[in-house]
């Protein structure tokens, strides 16, 4: 029942007219870094991710081209405070620093800022002693910066600024189960979808009042296993994804942007080190194994990162609280 109602969810969202961000854009929240563990106690947790993105591919369509004069690379440093009301309520915040740079025969290109703060509440709306469900709905506050200008003065395309210059809004389904198919195997199925608002003023100066820019919407959908080991040091946890992503293209000046959408398949995998049940470390990668793109697109190569997780539990909290 639980695995028909995630996959209703699913097709509702694969039915709205979506469009999907361009993959240069690297102020985007990181689907893998939305969710919130269920617990039963009150807890706050905080988690550091640092993603490096290797943008090298140029894709005409589903074609690969190997005669590409640019270079471009993409890094993510997030910070995610993460508050556990009880097993139902979870809240959280993310805010990025974003570094972006290219190069081409006439000139390199980088900008470095903070991007958009995200806010999101995850609500718990099932659970027994295998399965839950989540549903989280959130906004991204435009507090990323939108002004970084090239060496010679001018304004740097949207895709190469840290912030969006505008608030979007995200929901996204979660349905975990463990002790799927086998003991210490367990699943995951999730659903992202984020309508983005329009950034009415972007490139605006003192003589110039700017232009709309809007990066397209964005579906993801992922299906993920994860396999706990447990040693005498701690647990050991790897995992391997499928990530599907489905969009269109963005829009400047109310008109659909040429060589900007389409479809990406990729691999995600990585594994995790938690050595108690407060800490965690999470080394990964992704990896494209397929794109079907509007037109000619410069696309992620791969992307690797690492994750830092500490939580400080209920009592730990009270015993701060009455210190204060």
């Amino acid at each position: 029942m639980l695995v028909m109602i995630q996959l209703l969810f699913c097709l509702l969202l694969l039915t709205v007219n979506v469009n999907a961000q361009t993959c240069c854009t690297a102020g985007a929240p990181i689907s893998s870094f939305l969710e919130v563990n269920n617990q039963d106690e009150r807890a706050i947790s905080f988690q550091l991710l640092y993603e490096y993105k290797n943008i090298n591919l140029l894709v005409d369509e589903t074609e690969k081209l190997t005669n590409d004069p640019r270079s471009r690379f993409g890094q993510n440093i997030a910070v995610k405070v993460d508050y556990t009301l009880n097993r139902k309520w979870a809240f959280s915040a993310i805010v990025p620093i974003v570094h972006q740079a290219r190069q081409t025969f006439s000139e390199s290109q980088a900008s470095i800022g903070q991007g958009d703060m995200s806010l999101i509440a995850q609500y718990m709306l099932y659970a027994n002693d295998k399965t839950y469900l989540n549903l989280s709905a959130g906004v991204k506050v435009p507090t990323g910066r939108v002004s970084h200008l090239s060496n010679s003065g001018i304004f740097l395309s949207p895709d190469m600024q840290s912030g969006t210059g505008s608030f979007d809004y995200l929901i996204r389904s979660s349905y975990n189960r463990t002790r799927f198919l086998f003991p210490f195997l367990s699943a995951n199925v999730s659903a992202v979808f984020r309508k983005n608002g329009i950034n009415e003023n972007f490139g605006s100066t003192e003589n110039f009042g700017g232009r709309s820019f809007a990066f397209g919407d964005e579906f993801l959908g992922v299906f993920g296993l994860r396999y706990l080991q447990d040693y005498k040091l701690g647990f050991i946890i790897p995992d391997l994804s499928l990530k599907y992503r489905w969009g269109g293209p963005n829009t400047e000046q109310s008109t659909i942007a040429p060589n900007s959408g389409g479809q990406w398949l990729s691999i995600p995998i990585g594994f995790s080190y938690t050595p108690d049940d407060v800490k965690a470390i999470r080394l990964y990668g992704e990896f494209p194994i397929y794109q079907k793109l509007e037109g000619l697109q410069i696309t992620t190569k791969y992307l690797i990162g690492v994750q830092l997780s500490y939580a400080i539990k209920k009592k730990n909290l009270d015993s701060i609280i009455e210190i204060h």
